[in-house]
Parts: structure tokens; sequence; C-alpha cells
């Protein structure tokens, strides 16, 4: 992954400083999804300096080059997860206790393909995610 990112940055006319390197390797032993600032607190607890303005540009940096993907939930934070060597998960999130759940739909990419092919429209990324309650919640709403 290293030489992935690294010539993705060269490719951008950037560095592959030794801070961009640690943030990655710290994201790729993170497992799940995270914050930048999560990130920040973990950089922190092992001693290695970085600022949070970096981590931000290179969390981006980082989905950019394919490496992550940004989820959001609902929220004001954006969430990051690593798409690497693994399926892509998708989200239903409840609007009341706040629980996510993880889903992989195979089909969902085919569908995709054939949609942006049927309106010329060329995909980059997506998110999906479906918002409702969950049983507990719709339960108790009863």
């Amino acid at each position: 992954m290293q030489k992935k990112f690294s010539r993705f940055l060269k490719s951008k006319g950037l560095k592959p400083t030794a801070e961009r390197l640690t943030i990655l390797e710290e994201a790729m032993a993170t497992d799940g999804h995270f914050e930048a600032d999560d990130l920040l607190v973990i950089l922190k607890q092992k001693s290695r300096k970085t600022s949070r303005a970096t981590i931000y540009r290179t969390l981006e940096l980082l989905a950019l080059a394919g490496l992550l993907r940004r989820v959001w939930f609902g929220g004001a934070a954006v969430h990051f997860e690593k798409i690497v060597d693994k399926p892509r998960i998708d989200y239903m999130i409840c609007r009341d206790c706040g629980n996510r759940f993880g889903f992989h739909l195979p089909e969902l990419p085919e569908l995709q393909k054939k949609v942006c092919s049927e309106l010329d429209f060329k995909l980059l990324d997506y998110n999906f995610q479906i918002f409702g309650l969950c049983s507990m919640c719709s339960r108790s709403k009863r």
C-alpha cells in the first residue's frame, strides 16, 4: 500500500513524507470506521507528532488514492474505512438510537455500472446508506 500511495502522491506532485506514511500505516491498522480525530488520538498515544490538519488532508488523499473511503452516518463528522482487500460494506443507520448495521450487496456494483452506462455518467465513488428505525426502536414506537 505504501508503494501505491507513494505513486499516487508523486502523480499529484506531492511527496510521500514521513508524516503521510505514518498516517497511512495507522489508517491501515485501524479496523472498522474511524474519524480523523480518532487517528490523532492514536498517533499522540504512540508519541508520533503530526497536526490535525495534516491528518485531515492525508485522509482525503488516501480516499482519492482508493485506499480509504468516506462514510457519513448522518452527523457532522465524516468517517473513513479502509477498502483494501475486503468487500465494500454499506450501512443502515437507525435515526433513533444511532446503531449502524453493515451489509454487503454483491449485485450493487453491476447495477451501478448499468445505471451509469445508461445515463452516460462516470462513477467515481458512491455512498449507499439507508436511514430508518431498527427493530428495537420500531417496537418501542408501537
